[in-house]
């Protein structure tokens, strides 16, 4: 009889143990439900996702970035120090004066392989020498071929050797598009062969004027980080071709640079003029004010034109002048294009050679005409 209850005691007490294991279990799992989630539990690893093949999405950055290594180059200037300055600083502190001394760093690539660079004009305007290297230890001098201060845009020539270089193909900037994939490559702050990607912010980006100057062309926006010494590298699609020259950025202190480089397409337009050496030269119209035809103060002249760019003054003698437009047209074609306003009109005569004659369509007096001006040199 004893053993029998020692029995049912035993059962008991299991039975008893197997419920509180299960009760403790399942508290913890509602605790853990209830819980605020740790951030850390929400986090992907740190790995790039396979794709097919067995490749990572991080391979075609890879691949592009293996092709520029050795076409991208870091560019170094020198200007002579005037020799008043030199003979003061002599004469009164007793010092000696270097006639040259550091003006500028930037980027650059090879875009042919007999040793033909493209860089930013403002890279290199002003040297005395230029310094084009592939690494600290692999430099070579180079001389100025051609440049064109507006586009800022220069070619440069490896001289000294016979070597044969990388070149990078020269894609096509009309077929970006907004959001895709691009890489910077260049010396930002010294720091030779740095790659930073982003995606194409934006295109078609216009400014009236930089740094004093008429802007010629449209810019493409991108995210990808661009810095000092940036300046002169390419803009590269995931095909490695350069659709842009990186510029110049917007942004200063803390705030992020925003960054904008010259559509390669606006480059090979001139890339012969460039190749032939010397300034490029650029369209004058002789127009002293234009205005936007669809503006408010083009309907208070009466102008009802939904487009195109009016002629408020001009100069006696002009190219326009002279070739018979007049105060009040309206231009609403140049050489085939419609113009979309003033500052539209503007970039069109700019990417213009001096002394090319062009095609001129205008509404005067709710009259199409059509005039041939050869255009001036600025």
């Amino acid at each position: 009889m004893a053993a029998k209850g020692a029995s049912t005691v035993r059962k008991f007490v299991l039975l008893f143990a197997a419920v509180l294991l299960v009760g403790i279990f399942a508290g913890y799992q509602i605790a853990r439900w209830l819980r605020a989630p740790n951030p850390a539990d929400l986090l992907l690893p740190v790995t790039a996702a396979p794709v097919k093949g067995g490749a990572s999405l991080s391979a075609p950055f890879v691949q592009v970035a293996k092709m520029a290594e050795n076409s991208v180059v870091h560019i170094a200037t020198t200007a002579p120090v005037p020799e008043e300055y030199r003979l003061f600083r002599e004469f009164f502190f007793g010092e000696k004066v270097p006639e040259r001394v550091p003006a500028n760093y930037g980027s650059g690539f090879f875009f042919r392989s007999d040793g033909y660079v493209l860089t930013n004009f403002h890279v290199v305007a002003n040297a005395d020498t230029i310094r084009v290297g592939i690494s600290e230890r692999d430099e070579f001098p180079a001389r100025l071929v051609g440049y064109d201060p507006l586009l800022d845009v220069a070619v440069l020539k490896v001289e000294g050797t016979h070597q044969r270089f990388t070149a990078l193909p020269l894609g096509d900037s009309d077929k970006l598009q907004k959001g895709e994939w691009v890489m910077a490559v260049g010396n930002p702050f010294g720091l030779d062969k740095t790659v930073t990607v982003g995606v194409v912010s934006a295109k078609g980006r216009e400014f009236e004027e930089l740094d004093g100057r008429p802007a010629v062309s449209s810019f493409i926006q991108t995210d990808a980080a661009i810095n000092p010494g940036n300046s002169g590298g390419p803009l590269l699609n995931l095909s490695g071709e350069v659709v842009g020259i990186n510029t110049f950025i917007i942004g200063q202190g803390g705030n992020i640079g925003i960054g904008f480089a010259i559509p390669i397409n606006e480059v090979k337009r001139i890339l012969d003029r460039l190749l032939k050496g010397g300034r490029v030269t650029r369209g004058l119209l002789g127009v002293a004010d234009l205005i936007d035809a669809n503006s408010p103060e083009a309907r208070r002249l009466g102008i009802t034109a939904e487009a195109g760019a009016v002629i408020k003054e001009m100069f006696i003698n002009s190219p326009a002048y002279l070739a018979g437009l007049r105060p009040g047209d309206v231009i609403v074609r140049f050489n085939g294009i419609p113009v979309k306003d003033a500052a539209h009109l503007r970039r069109l005569v700019l990417q213009q050679p001096g002394g090319a004659r062009v095609k001129i369509e205008v509404l005067r007096n709710g009259q199409r005409q059509e005039f041939t001006v050869t255009l001036g040199s600025r």
